[in-house]
């Protein structure tokens, strides 16, 4: 591709600015759906590369939940990782919100005045404070969840092919050879 092909199929890609979504957006949405149909085709005869090594996946799975699992080739295991701690965030902000209205209408009670107001203070003091409980046991489960997520992609990246390998060879941890009539075994670290 030149340069005079560039600058003619950039102007077709100019913003019409009508509907919701830019004509520009439009155009770069579909050439991206090209390149994804097209990369499987192109990649076919390539050599394959080795993936990132485990502790690269279990980073990627404590970055964004269940990139790991699904550099693993674990796609089920990688849309619960996601499902699941993305439920957790979801929920730990609402309850960091609502704790902070709660917050803020104890204080705007004791502003106006304490006296008359006394048990309704209390009572938002009380569920502001139920609120950061919440908060609290929700920040825990999602720290668990997200460990145990690096730790999933972790022991999936060394294991890699290990059932396979089993399956395949079953050689694995023994050799028997029934010419000579010998049975060697052992363990391979």
């Amino acid at each position: 591709m030149n340069l005079e092909d560039f600058k003619s199929f950039r102007r077709v890609l100019k913003p019409s600015g009508v509907g919701s979504i830019p004509t520009h957006s439009r155009h770069f949405l579909v050439l991206f759906g090209v390149v994804l149909l097209a990369l499987p085709s192109v990649c076919a005869g390539a050599e394959e590369i080795p993936g990132p090594s485990p502790f690269a996946r279990a980073i990627r799975s404590a970055t964004f939940p269940g990139w790991g699992q699904l550099t693993n080739g674990k796609s089920k295991k990688a849309v619960v990782q996601f499902t699941v701690q993305s439920y957790l965030l979801t929920r730990l902000v609402i309850e960091s919100r609502e704790a902070g209205e709660s917050r803020r209408e104890a204080d705007r009670l004791r502003a106006l005045d304490e006296v008359a107001f006394g048990g309704d203070i209390s009572l938002a003091e009380a569920k502001a404070e139920d609120h950061f409980k919440r908060r609290r046991d929700l920040m825990f489960w999602w720290i668990v969840t997200g460990f145990y997520g690096a730790l999933d992609a972790y022991v999936d990246g060394y294991l890699g092919d290990f059932d396979a390998e089993i399956d395949a060879g079953k050689s694995l941890f023994s050799n028997v050879d029934p010419v000579e009539r010998r049975v060697e075994i052992g363990l391979r670290f």
